[in-house]
């Protein structure tokens, strides 16, 4: 008889399940450690959707988040939303100004002369 390898989501779940029944459960098997293997795998499922959206796709949401502020009828104050200072604000610029979004920011390269 042949063995076949487990699906990817089956492994994690047993590895997360080991891990759990290795430490605070100790050997244990029960719900609390199958909610809590849920738990944990929902978290990872999260991180690798974020990871796989890439640097751009964080990036435009966080320009998003800080738009400028707008009341009804158009109105607005020219601040941004998240951080109330003016708009565009710097985190707006450096989110939409291409550059390598992992380099290190240097507050200089955004000053006007």
């Amino acid at each position: 008889m042949t063995d076949l390898p487990a699906p990817a989501d089956d492994m994690r779940r047993q590895i997360v399940l080991r891990e759990l029944n290795q430490g605070a459960l100790a050997g244990l098997q029960s719900t609390v450690s199958e909610q809590a293997a849920d738990l944990v795998l929902a978290a990872l499922d999260r991180y690798d959707q974020w990871a796989a959206a890439g640097p751009s796709a964080r990036l435009a949401r966080i320009a998003e988040g800080h738009s400028k502020n707008s009341a009804a009828g158009g109105m607005t104050s020219g601040y941004c939303n998240d951080c109330e200072q003016r708009w565009p604000c710097p985190t707006y610029v450096w989110a939409t100004t291409q550059r390598d979004p992992l380099a290190t920011w240097d507050p200089a390269d955004d000053e006007t002369a």
